[in-house]
């Protein structure tokens, strides 16, 4: 069996260092590898790496001592997505047909 987030050997029984997916009981991690998601995902995108559940999967791995941040997740912090929010302004088309011209951008659409 194989870890589902490093891809390594985990031993296939439960153990404080191997556990495993209340829900789907076919994602099987090391602690170190859930540990170290949930530091990255953060409280609003942690969930099972296989199946996606939430609702089983956040209190079991709490109460099996896997710590969840309260906060946003790492990708999402500092300015990783700026670009994303800006808007393309500059008509690119071979032929642009907006009555305007194409170093004009309309409000909408």
């Amino acid at each position: 069996t194989s870890c589902v987030i490093c891809l390594e050997h985990v031993e296939e029984k439960l153990s404080y260092q191997t556990m495993v997916c209340p829900n789907c009981r076919q994602a099987w991690f090391h602690r170190g590898c859930i540990q170290q998601q949930a530091f990255h995902a953060g409280l609003l995108c942690f969930r099972c790496p296989q199946c996606n559940d939430r609702e089983k999967f956040l209190p079991e791995m709490s109460s099996l001592g896997i710590q969840v941040p309260a906060r946003q997740p790492a990708w999402e912090a500092g300015a990783g997505f700026t670009d994303m929010y800006q808007r393309h302004s500059r008509c690119d088309a071979s032929l642009c047909l907006y009555a305007h011209g194409r170093e004009q951008a309309e409000e909408e659409g």
